[in-house]
């Protein structure tokens, strides 16, 4: 709604500037002796000229755009100066042979300037580029620590441990002490003593259920 707000009141000034203007060039350049078949194309080439050119300078850089806003400007001081000189007029409006020169070479002229602009809008060091944003440097990816690398698979000889603690937790109701199950397992004491830590550690604790036995010595 804002763009709306500010492009419709701009576009209806523009356009009634051209109107206004079109019809003071059109009359100097009948009074010039064109035709008046041709003279309604001098308010195209001239305001369509300024439009050109000011469309131009949002594109072009350095002295390229320097030249756009000298044709812009150009081209609507002839404009507005068909105009007043048409205004000026007492009666009927005599063009002078300077102003008869003007309006023989201006089409010429304006074909010019337009295949200039032209050009230097498909030149690449006269058009302005937008700006290179920097490129995003991926995270590099960080390698393993070197903790994970050496870390030692889990050992047999533990794993061994625990099945013959639990064992011997099922048979007596007890974990074994860390003599023990060195003796039961035949490990080490710091293997025996890690075996029993990772039982105990466990979420669950063990139920041990003691062994008991009947009169004639056998297993409930």
């Amino acid at each position: 709604m804002t763009a709306r707000a500010i492009w419709l009141p701009g576009l209806a000034v523009a356009a009634g500037a051209a109107a206004a203007t079109a019809h003071g060039l059109y009359e100097v350049a009948v009074a010039s002796r064109v035709p008046a078949g041709i003279a309604w194309l001098y308010p195209l080439i001239t305001d369509g000229l300024a439009l050109v050119a000011y469309a131009a300078t949002a594109r072009l850089t350095g002295s390229a755009a320097r030249y756009a806003w000298a044709v812009v400007v150009v081209a609507a001081g002839l404009s507005g100066l068909a105009q007043a000189v048409y205004l000026a007029a007492e009666q009927g409006l005599e063009a002078s042979p300077a102003v008869r020169f003007g309006i023989g070479a201006w089409p010429a002229v304006a074909a010019a300037v337009v295949a200039h602009l032209l050009y230097l809008l498909t030149d690449d060091t006269a058009v302005q580029r937008p700006a290179e944003q920097p490129a995003v440097q991926a995270e590099p990816v960080q390698p393993p620590a070197e903790a994970e690398l050496t870390r030692p698979a889990e050992s047999p000889q533990r794993d061994h441990a625990r099945t013959r603690a639990r064992a011997h937790a099922a048979e007596h109701g007890r974990l074994p002490t860390v003599s023990e199950l060195q003796d039961l397992a035949g490990v080490s004491r710091g293997t025996a003593a890690k075996a029993l830590k990772a039982l105990r550690d466990q979420p669950t604790a063990l139920h041990l259920v003691p062994a008991r036995h009947d009169d004639e010595g056998t297993h409930p």
